[in-house]
């Protein structure tokens, strides 16, 4: 674990990815929820036996592009966004659900067959593998 980083937080490069196999998560940016985040999710993951890992990367509005294309260069299942990227990355998505267009934000984006969709709320750990794809989501 990198220095300074709390216990059950994880940072990019903190979990190298030993199997093919592995489900990577992240979260984009910084906000006072992340250090929770991280740990639920990857607590979570442990509990259901998982191969997976959610991490921090480090996002700013200009690297926004550079991280979503991570999600295809290293099959990144998902994202959790930080509350202010919400509003830069929708240009970057390549759908939207209902509730992302009505609220001008996104807070949750998904990998789907190279399918970039927003989201406007994070799911919890177990709903967000209950369907590949939530429903109401417009093309």
């Amino acid at each position: 674990m990198a220095r300074g980083t709390p216990p059950g937080d994880t940072i990019a490069m903190s979990h190298p990815r030993t199997s093919p196999h592995r489900e990577l998560y992240g979260y984009l940016g910084s906000s006072p929820e992340c250090s929770s985040v991280l740990k639920t999710w990857n607590a979570w993951f442990r509990e259901q036996g998982m191969d997976a890992a959610m991490s921090k990367y480090p996002a700013t509005e200009a690297t926004l592009p550079e991280r979503l294309s991570e999600m295809f260069h290293f099959d990144r299942r998902a994202y959790i966004v930080a509350p202010d990227l919400g509003r830069a990355v929708l240009p970057l998505l390549d759908r939207l659900d209902p509730a992302a267009k009505h609220t001008d934000s996104v807070r949750y984006i998904t990998n789907t067959g190279g399918v970039l969709t927003g989201f406007a709320s994070v799911p919890d750990c177990a709903t967000a593998f209950l369907s590949p794809e939530p429903l109401g989501v417009d093309s």
